[in-house]
């Protein structure tokens, strides 16, 4: 491998990663950076993931987290088009919002309203003949539903065109595995390859659910776990469904453009295990077909698994190393990675250009020691 000096290797290749490296070029088009990981890996929460953008169905309190999504969701029709523009590539977005049926919300309905209205969430209560009447392909059984002002995106797409993008941009992609670093007292020199050595001025750790591990070879205690999620796709007309359905561990997102629908998800606390159950996606197919009836026979075009990075206290871990001079961390990002990925690149990238007017302490590093 050649030793290119670079002044940013970003460590990791899934979109927290790649958005990053996007967003530092388009400021910095002198900066000389490289992304390093595996792109395709098919265990990365990136690909895995169903692309649901549903800040106020993932939040419970009016918090930093809860803000820091919702300005992710506001970015992200400028953010697409920005990338559309760089790398030419089409990306699925929808806006049209996403409804939560009562059969799925259960007894938390009336604090899911009050939630909504404290937020001044973009809302409303359909009634059972609204719903008949706007999504007839609806089991009578969800009952009244509240739709929420929100988005979906096909993230495969937004991966790919994240990749085609920082190559027209420039930034160099290295496929390689990073497994260690070689380090001068507290700055690090270089990283790790199977293939050879990286030398850069600053490094950047955005390994998801492989982040740990990382940090290990530094001597740091980084305490991220993989969450496994098993998931499926199946092939519906687009016409069955516009919205995206969210409940407590079950929805529906419609990919449509004749990509049919992804069903999800389990939680599974395992470890790196990347085996797929078929009784597990058997339920997924079951809970979801309550609310939508004709999934239950739709043919199944594909199942598989997930390792979402969860830290201990369920926020991100985002910011500069507390221990090394030149390492920042961007990892954690569990059930919301895809969600925040275009304010997490703009918060990255004003960290690393030194431009950024206030941290976000429930985000930093420092508050595990790293």
């Amino acid at each position: 491998m050649k030793l290119d000096n670079f002044d940013l290797v970003v460590i990791g290749a899934g979109v927290i990663g790649l958005s990053v490296a996007f967003r530092i070029k388009q400021i910095k088009p002198q900066m000389k950076v490289a992304v390093v990981g595996d792109s395709v890996n098919s265990l990365m929460a990136s690909r895995a993931a169903a692309g649901m953008l549903a800040p106020y169905g993932e939040s419970e309190s009016d918090d930093c987290f809860f803000r820091f999504c919702r300005e992710s969701l506001e970015k992200y029709p400028k953010f697409v088009d920005e990338l559309v523009g760089v790398s030419g590539e089409s990306i699925y977005l929808s806006m049209a919002g996403s409804i939560m049926p009562k059969l799925l919300v259960g007894d938390r309905w009336e604090d899911r309203l009050t939630f909504l209205e404290k937020v001044g969430a973009p809302f409303e209560v359909w009634s059972k003949e609204r719903v008949r009447e706007k999504i007839p392909y609806l089991s009578e059984e969800c009952g009244e539903v509240i739709w929420v002002g929100q988005g979906q995106i096909n993230n495969r797409q937004l991966h790919d065109a994240l990749v085609k993008a920082i190559k027209n941009l420039g930034v160099e992609l290295i496929d390689q595995r990073v497994t260690g670093f070689i380090k001068s007292g507290d700055v690090l020199d270089y990283a790790v390859t199977d293939s050879g050595k990286i030398k850069s001025r600053e490094f950047i750790l955005a390994g998801g659910s492989w982040s740990g591990p990382l940090a290990k070879v530094l001597d740091v205690e980084l305490p991220i776990r993989p969450v496994k999620g098993q998931m499926c796709r199946v092939q519906v007309d687009d016409d069955c469904l516009e919205y995206t359905v969210g409940g407590y561990l079950t929805y529906i997102a419609p990919w449509r453009e004749g990509n049919g629908f992804v069903l999800g998800s389990t939680m599974e606390d395992r470890g790196y295990d990347p085996i797929i159950e078929n009784e597990a996606i058997q339920r997924l197919i079951d809970q979801a077909a309550r609310v939508l009836p004709c999934l239950r026979n739709a043919p199944l075009i594909e199942s598989w698994t997930g390792l979402r990075p969860a830290a201990d206290d369920g926020m991100p871990v985002m910011g500069k190393s507390s221990r090394y001079q030149n390492l920042f961390y961007s990892t954690g990002h569990f059930r919301n990675g895809i969600l925040q990925t275009p304010n997490q690149a703009d918060y990255m990238a004003q960290h690393v250009l030194g431009t950024l007017d206030r941290e976000i302490e429930e985000f930093s590093p420092s508050r595990y020691n790293l």
